[in-house]
């Protein structure tokens, strides 16, 4: 179950809300403020989290943790890239309840509201720095260029602004909650300019019924939303330097367990999976070359556990 739920948040991999937050500023922003807070250890030892989120800007989210608060103040930052984060903001969980005075929240707000209690109930103080991390670089796998049967030529133009963008609901007077997302219908192509990584339980049992051939990858993107997946698959960050333009239909199974691993572990058992290194080469005609690149790092100056009301 814990897999599926996995699937279902961060397979379908909508990336609208990384530019949102693109002009605010890295420190806490002056706005709008949650009207009323309350923040309650989670105590029930229950894996994954469940939200509520409504058109007015506020949520409720139960057994959350409080690096998953952070990553949405500050995105794309994701736990691997932030800098003296405790070990207790990952392995604690709360139960977070707001209210919001706003009748028309925009995400901009949300962020605004979301900084603005992370600084006032943790204590939070972040700044960004430029660092040279690991990384991957997406290439070409042969100097022909010849592709795999897994990547194919859309005629689908994903780089549009407006080719994988979703609306927004419309907020209402009474701030009533937002509907629930639909379970995507995992038997059925994805949308699009949509890329969505399933798991091969969720594939078995929601699905093509061919987990046993792993996880699967499939949809339709760019090469830098292609790249974008890949780095949330491998644990790092993926630049692309294919120079390949235009956008493509794409299908790969492999193994995601042990895909961070990294390319240099030991090769797999012959009946094994393949790893994501070796899925990306044999199945798509691409490869992913280790090397290090800057990129802005969320440091966490100061945080402390909230006091409960």
């Amino acid at each position: 179950m814990r897999r599926e739920l996995a699937a279902l948040t961060c397979g379908l991999l909508v990336l609208s809300s990384i530019g949102i937050v693109q002009g605010l500023s890295q420190a806490t922003v002056a706005g709008p403020t949650f009207e009323v807070v309350s923040i309650r250890r989670n105590t029930s030892g229950r894996s994954g989290s469940r939200e509520d989120k409504r058109s007015d800007g506020a949520f409720t989210m139960t057994n959350v943790a409080v690096a998953t608060l952070i990553t949405r103040a500050y995105p794309p930052s994701v736990p691997r890239d932030m800098v003296g984060l405790p070990d207790w903001t990952v392995s604690e969980t709360y139960d977070v309840s707001t209210t919001s005075t706003l009748q028309n929240a925009t995400p901009e707000d949300g962020v605004r509201m979301l900084r603005a209690m992370l600084a006032d109930r943790f204590k939070l103080a972040v700044h960004f720095e430029k660092r040279e991390l690991p990384a991957f670089d997406l290439a070409l796998a042969r100097a022909n260029g010849r592709l795999e049967p897994g990547m194919k030529l859309s005629e689908n133009n994903c780089a549009e602004p407006d080719a994988q963008t979703r609306p927004l609901p419309s907020a209402s007077a009474d701030a009533a909650p937002s509907p629930k997302p639909e379970i995507p219908d995992f038997t059925k192509p994805p949308s699009r300019c949509t890329l969505r990584v399933v798991d091969r339980i969720t594939r078995d049992n929601r699905g093509d019924g061919q987990g046993k051939l792993g996880d699967l990858l499939e949809g339709e993107s760019t090469m830098s939303g292609l790249a974008a997946t890949l780095g949330r698959i491998a644990g790092r960050s993926v630049v692309d330097k294919t120079a390949l333009p235009g956008s493509y239909r794409l299908r790969m199974n492999f193994d995601a367990t042990t895909s961070r691993r990294g390319p240099e572990a030991a090769p797999a058992p012959d009946d094994a999976l393949p790893s994501v290194f070796t899925a990306v080469r044999e199945q798509l005609g691409l490869k992913l070359e280790p090397s290090r690149v800057p990129q802005d790092v969320l440091v966490i100056d100061r945080i402390e556990r909230p006091s409960e009301n």
